[in-house]
């Protein structure tokens, strides 16, 4: 009987070595590529940040989604059989997939020695990819679950791996030294580099120098916030660095590397229909665009009405939320005006109606891409009986992309993980915090105030001028109420709201646990407002992601979350 160990054996050929991966730019960029697919679409999954922050929520009683309403959080990092934000089917998400990209990040580092076949550029490309990458994959970490051990090496099989939690603040300092690198490294535009210049305009979504630095930014905009402190208080430090960091990017807008869109342009950074992907002038940094029909499908199952190719899993936007939006002299939305005709959908913000569909709104050209959103004769909704408010999110649904008009397999759309507005919006808070509304950070001729008239004033928005007493005029108790609530409606639906209130510190407040649905009859002489359900949420059990608990029972120094042990 013939041995079969020459079955076994590998020929010469089929041996792939070090060098062969990392010794050229191409072999060694095909290592690091699929990173870019480990960045997390916050629109995406059976929970949403959306549904967990309460800018909407579910029509049914699928369990990831009541977990957002009851507080069993560690159903999401548990349930691996599905997609949810922090556990993609244990494969992706923010801790799956986070921690991936780390031991990617560390190991391009750790072989890019063996890159003697490139030139000074491409070093430069791999290595700012590979610092870009760490920074970024421990900030989605320690924002969602706080401070942890920075590992920045390849760890081995063998080694004992107890490494003890760091602050906040302390991991924060690291991510930022590594977002520093980074920008040193990476260029303002690839198109513009002999490697990108190969492939013009299919550089969008690589990590770049303004990326870096407004993730700096950002970072250190979140370790200056009253959650990461324990007087629960902005650190004035962090909001200066922080200031620092967005006023670097906001140079860079100002010499035409980014811009913002004026309003007719407004939805492109989202959601299209031409055969074009979401990336724009505004656009800083995003997950490539996904398209098509099966992507169409996907997002209407979140939140589409089914006959809109959606399905009955909708979640609908919640009244507390469509009362962010300002009426159109700047002035802060009142009850009052629920009964008035005139004033409860229209003469808002414009933002408001790019960004929400209401009763009566007609999304396409066929007739029945009329949207009736009212309660009939039986006390149902008339689009679908799951709805739980008369809400639909708008902002990634272009017009005329349904069953009935068709144009999904043109769909195309993004979710922007950082974007000039947000920038914009860290400067405004920062100097707030550090130096007042009307200082500025040094060297710079840029106020607070005039950060946020960036955004309120762009072509076609043209929402008032405000001040501090302008802001007290409009209904703010403070300049720093209204950069929250400019940030939360500007931002809305782009995975911000739920990070941005647990960092604020007020997301254990009634008013940010409330859902309340808005009930009318047809011919809108009748209104109601209803609470749904109050929100589970337990200071300081929920400012925190519960850790896996199998981790947390390795060694000490890992310890659990409190209220999650």
């Amino acid at each position: 009987m013939a041995s079969c160990s020459d079955y076994l054996e590998k020929t010469p050929d089929a041996d792939v070595t070090d060098e062969d991966v990392f010794g050229t730019f191409n072999s060694f960029q095909g290592f690091i590529e699929p990173v870019y697919d480990y960045f997390v679409d916050y629109n995406q999954g059976l929970v949403t940040a959306m549904n967990i922050g309460g800018e909407v929520a579910s029509t049914n009683g699928a369990s990831s989604a009541v977990a957002s309403n009851t507080g069993d959080y560690r159903i999401w990092m548990t349930r691996t059989n599905n997609q949810t934000l922090f556990n993609n089917d244990g494969v992706r998400g923010i801790w799956t997939g986070s921690w991936k990209g780390i031991r990617v990040a560390n190991m391009a580092l750790e072989k890019l020695p063996l890159l003697v076949n490139a030139t000074q550029e491409e070093k430069d490309l791999i290595a700012g990819q590979a610092y870009f990458f760490r920074a970024f994959f421990y900030w989605e970490i320690i924002r969602s679950f706080g401070g942890m051990p920075y590992i920045d090496r390849v760890l081995l099989p063998t080694e004992e791996m107890k490494f003890p939690r760091e602050s906040y603040q302390e991991t924060t300092d690291k991510i930022v030294a590594d977002f520093d690198r980074a920008a040193a490294l990476l260029p303002e535009d690839w198109d513009k580099t002999v490697v990108g210049s190969a492939f013009p305009k299919a550089n969008a979504g690589r990590a770049t120098k303004g990326a870096a630095l407004g993730f700096k930014a950002k970072a250190l905009l979140y370790a200056g916030s009253p959650l990461m402190n324990s007087t629960k208080t902005y650190d004035t430090e962090y909001m200066k660095k922080a200031a620092a960091a967005a006023w670097e990017v906001i140079k860079l807008a100002d010499q035409g590397v980014y811009a913002l869109l004026p309003m007719t342009e407004y939805r492109n950074m989202f959601a299209r229909i031409d055969g074009f992907n979401c990336w724009t002038t505004e656009t800083i940094f995003q997950k490539r665009s996904n398209s098509g029909s099966t992507h169409f499908n996907m997002l209407g199952r979140i939140y589409w009405p089914a006959r809109f190719n959606g399905n009955t899993n909708n979640e609908c936007v919640n009244q507390v939320f469509v009362d962010r939006f300002e009426m159109a002299d700047g002035t802060r939305y009142n009850k009052i005006y629920d009964t008035d005709n005139a004033k409860r959908w229209d003469s808002r913000d414009p933002r408001f109606r790019q960004n929400i569909i209401v009763d009566r709104d007609k999304w396409g050209n066929a007739p029945a891409t009329l949207l009736k959103l009212y309660i009939d004769l039986d006390g149902e909704r008339t689009i679908s009986n799951g709805f739980r408010s008369p809400y639909i999110v708008k902002k990634y649904w272009p017009k005329g992309c349904n069953s009935y008009d068709g144009n999904m397999d043109a769909f195309r759309s993004a979710q922007p993980h950082l974007r000039l507005a947000d920038i914009y919006l860290i400067y405004a808070e920062a100097v707030n915090e550090a130096y007042g509304p009307t200082g500025t950070v040094p060297g710079a001729n840029f106020t607070a105030e005039q950060a946020i008239n960036k955004i309120r004033q762009r072509p076609g928005l043209n929402m008032p001028a405000t001040s501090v007493a302008a802001a007290t005029a409009a209904g703010y108790s403070s300049f720093r109420d209204l950069i929250r609530n400019e940030r939360i409606v500007e931002l809305c639906f782009e995975g911000n709201y739920w990070f941005d209130i647990r960092r604020w510190y007020v997301a254990h407040l009634p008013e940010y646990k409330e859902y309340w649905d808005f009930e009318f009859n047809k011919a809108w002489t009748s209104f109601t407002r209803k609470l749904l359900f109050v929100r589970v949420f337990e200071d300081p059990k929920h400012y925190w992601m519960p850790l896996p608990v199998d981790q947390t029972r390795i060694y000490p120094g890992f310890y659990q979350n409190q209220g999650w042990e």
